[in-house]
């Protein structure tokens, strides 16, 4: 994870998971993530080909100039995105991973903008995994975004990685909550941008997709 948001809400989850395979939903509060609460959404699984957002902060539909609510993540990726996602997704809810996404996006005037995403697992209290907690957030500090359309985009590089292998920062275990009383996130790094293997689409929309993957066995 390079960007302060995509770290601080992964703390959060990992401090509230304790240790179990995923946190419950109801034990996801607002108020704890207000800091970084506009770049944060809720996905809902309905079934392989439909996540749901639930939820979606006012930061990330101003930056796609759109109410991301209600809406398919699936539909918004077209051919191999969609599989590519589809995949990470199945890994979050069927086997309680951790997918992070580094991708581009672009308006039809070919300004570009390099963006990280997380997506957590989150529980039911029946213990089934249909709810994806997670963030979007830019990695360039570009002015112009949300100002200009955001027309397409593509996947750069994507990891599905089991949160019990991943190396844990030393920390008390409150840290993660005091983002509460922190600065607003800032960049911590970014990511080139890969142009030269940009994907044709098949037709441009107005609105914007999300994601890509390198998977893992479980």
């Amino acid at each position: 994870m390079k960007h302060k948001t995509t770290q601080a809400l992964f703390d959060y989850w990992n401090d509230v998971r304790a240790g179990r395979l995923a946190p419950l939903r109801s034990e996801i509060h607002p108020g704890d993530i207000r800091r970084i609460l506009p770049h944060v959404f809720i996905l809902e699984r309905q079934d392989d080909e439909a996540y749901r957002f639930r939820l979606a902060g006012t930061g990330l539909c101003g930056t796609y100039g759109m109410e991301f609510r209600g809406h398919n993540l699936l539909t918004m990726w077209q051919d191999e995105c969609h599989a590519n996602l589809k995949q990470a997704l199945a890994e979050v809810t069927g086997n309680a991973n951790v997918a992070v996404v580094e991708y581009t996006a672009a308006t039809n005037h070919h300004r570009e903008v390099s963006f990280e995403m997380i997506m957590l697992p989150l529980a039911q209290d029946n213990g089934a995994i249909t709810r994806v907690l997670g963030a979007a957030v830019p990695l360039d500090a570009s002015p112009w975004i949300g100002d200009h359309l955001l027309a397409r985009q593509w996947i750069d590089r994507m990891q599905i990685l089991d949160p019990e292998r991943m190396p844990r920062r030393e920390r008390p275990v409150e840290a993660a909550r005091r983002i509460v009383r922190e600065r607003p996130p800032v960049v911590t790094s970014t990511i080139s941008s890969l142009a030269s293997r940009r994907p044709p689409l098949r037709s441009e929309r107005s609105y914007l997709r999300l994601v890509n993957v390198s998977p893992r066995s479980n």
